[in-house]
């Protein structure tokens, strides 16, 4: 009797183990993307796109104001960027890949967790506010970046500088040569 117990026990938990190992339910991760917002994400994301575009277009005169016709330039330009990412960086197209990259990286269980937590409060907290933190997170390593762009550039230089001072060490010394003696 204690072996049938056992076994039983045994098969239950090895089921449970099994079903939180599953590969989640397409409903359930459409769900998940629902309730983390995912589409509105994207078209945030998009927006900020066209609006770095924007900005680097206006860098690109380097603060002097562009004839009308470069003006117009720019601005054809930038709605064809603005169309194309549209085109592209769309819902409907990303869902598909994302529901089989959440299927192929979470189990069942996993995603269960991830809805009872974006469900609640603090989920949804997360979801609102990731977006700043995550903007102001670039702010920052952009700043660091521009502080260590010249340190990097400065060690391509000397590194440069060895490389070819090797090469010139390792190239053969050639004496000069007399001239042939004349007859």
């Amino acid at each position: 009797m204690k072996l049938v117990v056992t076994v039983v026990f045994a098969v239950f938990a090895s089921q449970a183990a099994l079903a939180q190992d599953a590969k989640p339910s397409e409903a359930s991760i459409r769900q998940l993307f629902e309730v983390m917002h995912s589409s509105k994400l994207l078209e945030a994301y998009v927006t900020q796109i066209d609006g770095t575009v924007r900005a680097s277009m206006q860098q690109a005169f380097a603060g002097q104001q562009p004839t009308p016709k470069q003006q117009k330039i720019m601005e054809t330009l930038g709605h064809n960027i603005a169309s194309l990412v549209k085109e592209e960086l769309n819902w409907a197209s990303f869902e598909p890949m994302m529901i089989e990259v959440y299927r192929n990286t979470f189990t069942q269980h996993e995603v269960d967790g991830m809805l009872k937590f974006y469900r609640s409060e603090a989920g949804q907290a997360v979801i609102a506010k990731l977006p700043t933190a995550m903007q102001q997170t670039m702010a920052s390593m952009q700043s660091h970046v521009k502080t260590l762009t010249p340190k990097i550039v400065q060690l391509e230089k000397d590194s440069a500088a060895q490389l070819k001072a090797a090469k010139a060490a390792e190239e053969p010394q050639q004496a000069p040569q007399s001239p042939p003696p004349q007859p």
